[in-house]
């Protein structure tokens, strides 16, 4: 079994908590039914994957395409399609749990389990640069 779950299932960043809680949710449930399906001989890959090419950062909340939207992420950090589903395929033939794809996707895991500290001050400033963030109590 496959299920496609996201490095935001790791760590969460501002302006996107219903998409990282349902990633966190998938991630839940990728770890609770391994065990269990694996009494029944059914391998479990989690599949978390950062910034791969794909349509989802064009779509809107309603759920419509922007086609002509210009790519919120730099170039450099975005995977391409066939790159990832080579990583993917591989993973699963392996029988991996979980395979992080992307190499910022790594970092920001590894981060998250050794560093969250250095996540958290990050999100703070994103946060303060959109200006949603209270950076002391009672403003802003």
């Amino acid at each position: 079994m496959v299920i496609l779950g996201s490095v935001a299932g790791w760590t969460a960043s501002p302006g996107a908590s219903p998409y990282a809680m349902s990633k966190f949710a998938i991630r839940a449930l990728a770890n609770s039914i391994t065990p269990e399906l694996a009494l029944l001989g059914v391998r479990v890959t989690l599949i978390s994957p950062g910034f791969v090419e794909s349509d989802i950062r064009r779509v809107d909340n309603q759920g419509k395409l922007h086609a002509d939207a210009a790519e919120p992420i730099p170039r450099w950090l975005v995977m391409s399609r066939r790159r990832a589903v080579g990583y993917m395929l591989r993973a699963v033939a392996r029988g991996k749990r979980e395979v992080i794809i992307t190499r910022h996707g790594k970092l920001f895991v590894w981060l998250e389990r050794f560093a969250p500290w250095v996540l958290r001050i990050a999100a703070r400033q994103l946060a303060a640069s959109r200006g949603g963030y209270r950076t002391e109590p009672g403003t802003g």
